[in-house]
């Protein structure tokens, strides 16, 4: 039965899916009815398709009423998405909680020995997180997408005669040049508000002819200008900003944090501060943008994909008052950022981590959707990869930190925690979504091991990578890559190449991410990694050597796929092969886009190249560790044959589920052939009719 319900939850989710890729974003209406009208059309059609393959209609009947009445409460939890979103997050669900069983099932009675069965516990482990994750991209991508009320959009806010509170313009900088920082600071001068101030804090800049020019340039400014200077300063950008807390007036009541590259438009603290006339508001964020990267394919790709989290998850996040404050292009209230002792010198993201006690002590927060500035991206590869290093280990220390405040029993151990239970959820998966990388690099390393292990004759028994366990994740990474390019495509108004390009940017940094996630768990303290935004002389070596690790995992992938393609697999082999080549394409980006980041024109410099600070493992050196675990665990698996396996089948085995096989899901019947050497046996006549009798 298990295996039954398992295919036909897939069909429904595939047509499902498939229809709200073409008509999920264009039907902007929704009602109770049409939901459950389509939610029947749906089971309806697997039904028919169902009862004409493999019959059964006991246990079709029973699958689809448990969908129908699962199907009417995500009708009632989800009032403001359209029919189409609500019946695929339904059959998302579902088949996640239907895979999730099968694979349990297979692991757990299929027979084998202590080593083989702690493997597939691994594996399993690793599917079980995977698909959480997996359901949380999807929820999110419709949340936005098939969303057809907004109950939470603020528009820039029209001035309150006599609601004019000053403002503290605060700029961190550190070792930028003096004409870029010169650049921010006039736009600054220029803005259209009449209460503010700025303070501009270069800390630990090395040379003072770089930030001396700076005191003169403040000066000229005017009165409302300071340039404030720290030399063996701790803590970094937090220690910096903490330090300008105390230098900044008395009688301003909101901050406004701006990175050194930004052109801020005039009309940012006009339109923007009205909000804070409401005392609960806390902090307010606008999207980060940028500029000067049109007619580069890779700064666009970079671009479009840094678009993907103000276009996507913070709406999503802005619905229930769960934004994250991300630093520049925000404002937040001086006596807030007070009353939670500053920003955390600890973690490296302490934007985000200070948002998190803020929203734990009951305030409200803001995303306008709108740009109001435009900074400068890292111009290279390499300067991506640190800055992506930094917000993946940054994320993980606040989930180290505030784990406990993030779990459902945590307003009832403290009840000073006001997070709501979306609230408590939306900043577990931020810090939990960067496992996604590490996950795939397991899943990597498992097929590598597993494939070589069978081409070496290694004939260690583990769970069957056969059937649904084969099938359905390939379903769904196939479903999961196309709702993220639909999304891409819907939300952000990109053509078909550009999202393709915007895809290839977040899957170029897969390795990175996976470093950063690991040492985030194992590291006490964080380590700063400066985003290089300078451009040199273009070097096509360096920019293969700084991914050498990628590059080599990625032909690994391909080798290994390339070797059982040619030994004529079986179809479970050619669904190894798929995900090999899946691996190698996910890894190869990498040099792709290094590469790709020296083409075209060379923009200005703009700011320092920068370095790294504290302690941090040497990317070479985490890689040689993963070298040194993935020998590790061929020799383990090499060594299960020598345990011995089940002589007999035991009893649980009848309770592993039947395999799904081609034959079963499209109705496909082999021609038996009859062995050779024996000849064709006389067909026996019908017992109806009477046989000749002879003359």
């Amino acid at each position: 039965m298990l295996t039954n319900s398992l295919i036909l939850s897939a069909i429904w989710l595939v047509l499902t899916t498939l229809v709200t890729f073409l008509l999920g974003t264009r039907l902007r209406s929704g009602s109770k009815l049409g939901g459950v009208l389509w939610l029947l059309f749906v089971i309806l059609f697997g039904d028919l398709w169902a009862f004409f393959t493999f019959g059964l209609p006991g246990e079709i009947i029973v699958l689809s009423l448990v969908a129908f009445f699962s199907g009417l409460l995500w009708i009632i939890l989800l009032p403001n998405w359209n029919a189409l979103g609500q019946t695929t997050w339904t059959m998302s669900i579902l088949t996640a909680i239907l895979y999730i069983a099968y694979s349990f099932a297979v692991m757990a009675f299929t027979p084998l020995n202590v080593l083989s069965f702690l493997f597939s516990f691994i594996l399993f482990t690793a599917e079980l997180f995977a698909i959480g994750l997996s359901l949380s991209f999807t929820f999110e991508m419709l949340d936005v997408c098939t969303r057809f009320r907004w109950n939470h959009v603020a528009k820039p806010a029209q001035p309150i005669s006599g609601y004019t509170p000053m403002v503290s313009m605060q700029v961190p900088a550190y070792n930028e040049p003096v004409e870029v920082v010169e650049a921010t600071l006039r736009s600054l001068a220029r803005m259209n508000y009449p209460n503010f101030e700025v303070l501009v804090v270069d800390n630990n800049t090395p040379d003072e002819a770089t930030w001396r020019p700076l005191e003169s340039l403040c000066r000229e400014l005017g009165p409302n200008f300071k340039c404030l200077h720290l030399d063996q300063w701790p803590g970094y950008k937090s220690g910096a900003l903490n330090f300008s807390l105390t230098q900044t007036d008395p009688a301003a009541e909101i901050i406004a944090i701006i990175d050194a590259d930004y052109l801020v438009q005039p009309e940012y603290l006009n339109e923007l501060v009205p909000y804070f006339i409401d005392p609960q508001i806390a902090f307010l964020q606008t999207p980060q943008d940028y500029r000067d990267y049109k007619g580069n394919p890779f700064l666009e790709a970079c671009y479009h994909a840094y678009k993907y989290f103000f276009e996507v998850s913070m709406p999503s996040r802005n619905e229930h008052n769960a934004i994250i404050f991300c630093g520049t292009m925000g404002l937040i209230r001086k006596s807030v950022v007070q009353e939670i002792g500053g920003w955390d010198e600890w973690c490296i993201t302490e934007d985000a981590e200070a948002s998190l006690r803020i929203l734990k002590l009951g305030y409200k927060s803001i995303y306008i959707n709108q740009s109001y500035g435009q900074g400068v991206m890292p111009l290279n590869f390499e300067g991506l990869k640190k800055q992506r290093f930094r917000w993946c280990f940054g994320s993980i220390q606040v989930l180290r930190k505030h784990w406990e405040s993030l779990m459902p029993w945590a307003s009832w151990v403290d009840p000073a925690n006001h997070l709501t239970a979306s609230q408590r959820y939306y900043y577990l998966l931020s810090s939990l979504q960067w496992f996604n990388e590490f996950i795939t690099m397991s899943f990597t390393m498992l097929l590598l091991i597993s494939t070589i292990a069978i081409m070496f004759g290694w004939g260690a028994s583990i769970r069957p990578l056969a059937g649904a366990v084969a099938v359905v994740p390939l379903v769904f990474l196939t479903l999961g890559l196309g709702r993220f390019f639909w999304a891409l495509r819907y939300r952000l108004k990109l053509g078909w190449l550009q999202a393709l390009q915007a895809m290839g940017s977040f899957f170029s940094l897969s390795w990175v991410v996976t470093l950063a996630s690991i040492q985030g768990l194992v590291q006490p303290r964080g380590v700063f990694l400066r985003t290089s935004k300078s451009k040199t002389e273009s070097n096509l070596v360096r920019s293969l050597v700084v991914t050498q690790w990628e590059t080599g995992i990625g032909l690994a992938c391909g080798l290994t796929g390339l070797a059982l393609a040619l030994s004529r697999p079986a179809f479970e082999g050619w669904l190894t092969v798929i995900f090999l080549t899946w691996q190698m394409g996910l890894y190869l980006a990498a040099p792709v886009y290094s590469l790709l980041s020296e083409r075209g024109a060379k923009p200005i410099r703009v700011t320092s190249a920068g370095d790294i600070f504290g302690r941090f493992i040497p990317e070479t050196q985490a890689a040689r560790w993963s070298l040194a675990l993935i020998a590790l665990l061929l020799l383990g698996y090499s060594m299960f044959r020598l345990l011995p396996q089940p002589v007999e089948t035991p009893i649980y085995a009848k309770l592993a589920p039947s395999e799904l096989t081609k034959e079963k899901v499209f109705k496909v019947h082999p021609v038996k052939k009859d062995k050779p050497g024996k000849p064709d046996k006389p067909a026996k006549p019908d017992k109806k009719e009477k046989a000749p009798k002879s003359p």
